[in-house]
């Protein structure tokens, strides 16, 4: 009996030490849109902020060693309309050999360098067709670009100073030389109270170019041939010497290109120096082994600012731009902007408003049309306990139906003039 009694202490004992060093955590936001119009009909949606399915539960689990040398990160997701248990954005290991440097093994979610401009209707129902690069690392990437599952190493060498390297191993088999294509580092350095610096280097492969000619493989000489002769015809169906072609000479074409970029290279300089205010401009760069041939559309750099200021306990004011130019002689640049004003009412209300802007899309200075996009944001929260919020907002947006979770086009297949939502979003945390 005493040996019993004996061995469940010590089971409880072991049970109780082992969970001080682990932690449960948890975040969460639904939007269920009661009534919604989708530029053809009114509709109902639910979701999260970022689209579908709902994710209605979720826990993140994190564990550390007594002496801080050792532990684990992972993510349990409840995504409710698929009815099942689903991984999270992170499931690592880590140990630190030294004080000063942290290696770790898995998936991650690491947005240690990560530059964000969040406001408006980020936290409602994005607009996903009102910008062409998102609030979160619109200054600068996190691990969501590029690889973000193998070995990093975290070295912290003094005060201010951060550096991070990820070498992309998985359980594939790979090539040495393909994986360290993909490698990625990157480092922070802090002068507190007046400026940070950041800068980052993502490998992205050295890639491939697929042509297709009529539906076959082919060669890029063939395709080169097959897009010259569908050039060498004008509007009116007839060849350079007048000779009428009849339906069915063009020749179809398509070019897949799969990892065509070599490396992304990334900066961030934020401005610390006055309180209540956050300053800060994000450069992209996206090397290319062949850009010239790249499809319309290709990124070739990308150069942000964004900005936020706490003008009075009560007021924040945000707002946000980046510009973009593309790879290809006849592609034009565009640009987004956007405008937001969060205002605390008092006993638990809050109001936000934003406006967003993308330019239209066009090659040789000839604009698409309806490719340009307005949206907007109008919304009231009120918090609910310490740990959560509900809150109605009203959304519109032109020449696009693009909203979280409403994604698409027209039975016609043309985009819509206006669409709109009234999200409601309950959000809790733990």
């Amino acid at each position: 009996m005493k040996k019993i009694l004996a061995i469940t202490a010590m089971a409880a004992f072991a049970a109780v030490s082992f969970a001080e060093g682990i932690t449960f955590s948890a975040w969460l936001r639904n939007i269920a849109a009661p009534v919604a119009n989708n530029g053809e009909d009114t509709v109902t949606v639910a979701g999260n902020s970022w689209g579908t399915p709902a994710r209605s539960a979720r826990l993140n689990v994190t564990a550390v060693a007594p002496d801080g040398n050792a532990g684990f990160n992972m993510g349990i997701y409840n995504d409710s309309t698929m009815g099942k248990l689903n991984s999270g954005d992170e499931a690592n290991l880590w140990v630190k050999p030294l004080d000063i440097v942290k290696v770790s093994y898995g998936k991650y979610d690491n947005n240690t360098l990560r530059g964000d401009v969040c406001y408006g209707s980020w936290n409602w129902q994005r607009p996903n067709s009102a910008w062409l690069e998102g609030d979160e690392g619109l200054l600068m990437s996190g691990t969501a670009r590029g690889e973000n599952t193998g070995l990093m190493a975290e070295i912290t060498p003094m005060d201010g100073l951060y550096i991070q390297a990820l070498v992309p191993i998985t359980d594939k088999v790979v090539k040495a030389g393909d994986t360290y294509k993909k490698l990625r580092g990157g480092f922070a350095y802090t002068v507190p109270g007046l400026v940070k610096v950041k800068g980052q280097y993502i490998g992205r492969g050295a890639g491939k170019i697929d042509y297709a000619v009529d539906g076959k493989k082919a060669t890029k000489d063939e395709y080169d041939a097959a897009v010259a002769a569908n050039e060498a015809l004008n509007v009116a169906g007839y060849l350079a010497d007048g000779t009428k072609v009849m339906d069915g000479e063009t020749k179809k074409v398509q070019k897949e290109v799969e990892g065509n970029s070599n490396c992304d290279l990334e900066a961030e300089i934020d401005v610390l120096a006055v309180e209540g205010l956050f300053a800060g401009v994000g450069f992209r760069y996206d090397v290319r082994k062949d850009g010239k041939t790249n499809n319309k559309g290709d990124e070739n750099m990308k150069v942000a600012l964004g900005v936020s200021y706490q003008v009075m306990p009560e007021l924040k004011v945000s707002a946000s731009g980046a510009y973009f130019t593309y790879y290809g002689e006849k592609v034009d640049p565009r640009f987004q902007a956007g405008a937001g004003v969060d205002y605390d009412l008092g006993d638990g209300l809050a109001m936000n408003a934003d406006f967003r802007y993308v330019s239209k899309s066009g090659n040789d200075g000839k604009k698409d049309k309806n490719s340009d996009h307005m949206a907007f944001a109008v919304g009231v929260t009120k918090n609910v306990s310490s740990n959560g919020y509900i809150g109605v907002a009203f959304q519109g947006m032109t020449n696009s139906g693009n909203f979280a979770g409403m994604d698409g086009k027209l039975k016609d297949g043309k985009d819509a003039k206006f669409v709109w939502t009234v999200p409601v979003a309950l959000s809790v945390w733990f």
